[in-house]
C-alpha cells in the first residue's frame, strides 16, 4: 500500500468529495480498483496526523480493501464509538473504487486506541481531539442513515465529475470545430484568388493537416478530367507517406479514376482494401467534383492516436475532410470557369488584331509581333509572369483603333498630308474609347492611350514627357517601333537589324526611355524572327 499525494489525479476529486463527507461529520479515504493506493484526509494539525497515523491508516486499508470485493458491505465498528462506513463507486457496472467515511461518537477519544494512536504519531491528544471535533457526532452515531448518505454522495460526485468531463470533452469538440470552420472559412476565402492555382493546391493541403490527426493528406487529379492543365496528373502531398510516392500514385489511378459519384467507399479498410492495406491504416477518400463528374480525390490517412480507439476516424473527421473536398471542387470550377473566360476574351483580342492586320497587309502580325517583344522586355525589366502575361495583352490590342482610321490614310503608298497623319494620330484615343468600356479590362487602357508618346514630349497624343508617361507606354514604344522599322511598308522596305538597334540606340534619352533601350537592344531576337517567318508564309499562302 502507498499513500496517493494531493498532486495525483485522484486526489482533487477526493478533495472535493472531502467537503461534502465533512458536511456529514465523517472523514473520508478513498481506493481505486486495481490500485494499492490509499488516498487520505488531508486535514492539517495533530487530529490530521493521527487520521494518517498507521494506527488509523492500516485498519482502514484492510477494511476498504475487503470492502472492493463484497457484494454487499456494510458499516463496521472500527473501535468502540468509530464507525466505519462503505460506498462503492461503479461504472458500467464495473467497481470502480471505494469511498471509507469514518465517523465518531462522544467518548471514543477517551479509550486506549485513540492514546496509543496519539502517542505513536507524535501528537498532542488534547490538541488532535479539539481537531477531530469536526468527525464527531453529537449522540450514538446512525450507522444505516449515515451510510445512505455517504453513497447519495459519493454518487453526486461521481455524476459532477462525469458532467465536467462531459462538459470539458463538449468544449474541446466545440473548440476544435471552431477552429475547424474558421480554417475552412480562411481556404474559401484565399482560394477565391484564381492566380497560381498550381501553387494553391499544396498550400491547401498544408493548411488543413495540422487541424486533423492525420500523418499525410494527399490530392490527385485526373488526366482527362480536369480543366487545370498545371494540375492534370498531378499528385499533392501534405505530411509523410508511409509508403514510395510514385507507387501509391499508381495505385490511387488505378482503384479511383473510373469510379463514378455513385460507385465509392469514402472509408477504407486496411484490412480488405488495396490503398489502405498500403499504408496499413484507414484511409478517408473524398470525391472532387465538378458538374457531377469525378475530376479528383482527396485523401487522408495513417491517424495518430495513443490508443487504437483514437486512430480510428470519426465522423467529425470525415465531414471535414468532406467540405475540403467541396471546397477543390467549387476552387477547380472556378479556375475552369475563369479558363473559358480568359480564352474567349483572348479569341476577341486575337480576333480585333486580326480586323486591324486585314486593313493593311504590310501590317499583318505587326500586333503579335509587338506583344511579343514587350514581353520580352517586361522579362528582362524584372516583371513576374503575371506581368509579363499583360504586356502581351496590351500589345496584341495596342493598335485597335486604327478600325477607326479610314483605309485610304491607313494604307496610302506615299507621304501622308498633316490632315492625313493627324487621323493617324488619333488611333489610341480611339482604343481607348473602344476598350474603356470593358469590364476589367482598365489595366490595359495606359498601353492603348499612350505607346506613342515620347521621352521628349514629342509624342501623341497627350505630348507627356518622361516618367510623367506610364511605363507600359514607355514599354510599348520601343516594341511598336522596333517592329516597324523592321518591316516593310507600303513608302519603304524593312530596315536591317543592326540598323534598327542602332536607331534605338541614337534615340535613347530623346524618343526613348533611356533606362529600358539598353535592354531592349540586348535581347534575343530570335523568337520574334520567328514570327515574322510565319506571318510572311500566311501572307504568301493568302495571295
Amino acid at each position: 500500500m502507498t499513500q496517493a499525494t494531493p498532486e495525483q489525479p485522484d486526489a482533487g476529486r477526493h478533495s472535493d468529495l472531502a467537503k461534502r463527507c465533512r458536511s456529514l461529520r465523517l472523514a473520508c479515504w478513498h481506493i481505486q480498483a486495481g490500485s494499492e493506493h490509499l488516498i487520505e484526509p488531508q486535514d492539517p494539525g495533530d487530529g490530521g496526523r493521527w487520521l494518517r497515523s498507521a494506527a488509523v491508516r492500516d485498519r482502514v486499508w484492510a477494511l476498504g480493501v475487503r470492502w472492493l470485493v463484497e457484494e454487499d458491505p456494510q458499516p463496521v465498528e472500527l473501535e468502540p464509538g468509530c464507525w466505519a462506513l462503505p460506498a462503492v463507486g461503479f461504472e458500467n457496472r464495473r467497481v470502480t473504487g471505494v469511498v471509507i467515511g469514518v465517523t465518531f461518537e462522544p467518548g471514543v477519544f477517551e479509550g486506549p486506541w485513540f492514546g496509543s494512536g496519539c502517542q505513536k504519531a507524535g501528537v498532542d491528544p488534547a490538541v488532535a481531539r479539539t481537531d477531530l471535533d469536526r468527525y464527531t457526532v453529537k449522540g450514538p452515531a446512525d450507522s444505516t442513515l449515515l451510510t445512505a448518505a455517504l453513497r447519495q454522495s459519493v454518487q453526486d460526485q461521481a455524476q459532477i465529475c462525469r458532467d465536467a468531463e462531459t462538459i470539458d470533452q463538449f468544449s474541446e469538440q466545440l473548440l476544435d470545430t471552431y477552429e475547424e470552420m474558421n480554417l475552412l472559412f480562411r481556404i474559401a476565402r484565399m482560394m477565391n484568388s484564381l492566380d497560381d492555382p498550381e501553387d494553391m493546391i499544396p498550400t491547401f493541403c498544408n493548411q488543413i493537416l495540422p487541424v486533423l490527426a492525420f500523418q499525410w493528406i494527399v490530392v490527385r487529379f485526373w488526366e482527362h478530367r480536369c480543366k487545370i492543365p498545371g494540375l492534370t496528373g498531378r499528385l499533392v502531398v501534405a505530411g509523410e507517406l508511409p509508403c514510395d510516392t510514385d507507387t501509391f500514385n499508381r495505385v490511387v489511378v488505378d482503384q479511383f479514376e473510373d469510379k463514378t459519384r455513385d460507385d465509392w467507399t469514402r472509408l477504407l479498410e486496411p484490412s480488405s482494401q488495396g490503398i489502405a492495406a498500403m499504408v496499413g491504416s484507414e484511409v478517408v477518400v473524398e470525391q472532387v467534383t465538378h458538374d457531377d463528374e469525378v475530376v479528383g480525390v482527396l485523401l487522408a490517412g495513417n491517424k495518430a492516436g495513443a490508443c487504437p480507439m483514437e486512430s480510428d476516424v470519426t465522423s467529425g473527421e470525415m465531414m471535414f475532410l468532406e467540405a475540403a473536398a467541396n471546397l477543390l471542387g467549387v476552387f477547380h470550377e472556378n479556375i475552369a470557369r475563369f479558363d473559358e473566360q480568359k480564352q474567349l476574351f483572348m479569341g476577341t483580342l486575337q480576333a480585333l488584331t486580326a480586323s486591324i492586320d486585314a486593313k493593311d497587309e504590310y501590317t499583318r502580325g505587326h500586333s503579335e509581333r509587338v506583344a511579343y517583344m514587350g514581353a520580352r522586355l517586361a522579362e528582362a525589366m524584372g516583371m513576374d509572369a503575371k506581368e509579363v502575361e499583360l504586356v502581351h495583352t496590351i500589345g496584341l490590342v495596342h493598335d485597335v483603333g486604327k478600325i477607326g482610321v479610314p483605309e485610304a490614310v491607313l494604307c496610302k503608298a506615299g507621304k501622308l498630308t498633316d490632315e492625313e497623319f493627324d487621323q493617324i494620330k488619333r488611333h489610341p484615343v480611339i482604343g481607348y474609347n473602344i476598350l474603356k468600356g470593358i469590364p476589367t479590362i482598365d489595366p490595359i487602357l495606359p498601353g492603348v492611350l499612350h505607346h506613342h508618346e515620347r521621352w521628349d514630349g514629342r509624342g501623341y497624343p497627350h505630348g507627356l514627357k518622361g516618367e510623367s508617361i506610364p511605363q507600359i507606354g514607355r514599354l510599348l514604344a520601343l516594341a511598336d517601333t522596333f517592329d516597324a522599322m523592321s518591316s516593310t511598308r507600303s513608302y519603304r522596305p524593312a530596315m536591317p537589324r543592326e540598323t534598327v538597334l542602332e536607331e534605338i540606340k541614337n534615340c535613347s534619352g530623346t524618343q526613348f526611355d533611356p533606362a529600358l533601350a539598353p535592354l531592349f537592344i540586348e535581347l534575343d531576337f530570335s523568337g520574334y524572327d520567328r514570327l515574322v517567318a510565319k506571318h510572311g508564309a500566311a501572307a504568301r499562302s493568302a495571295a
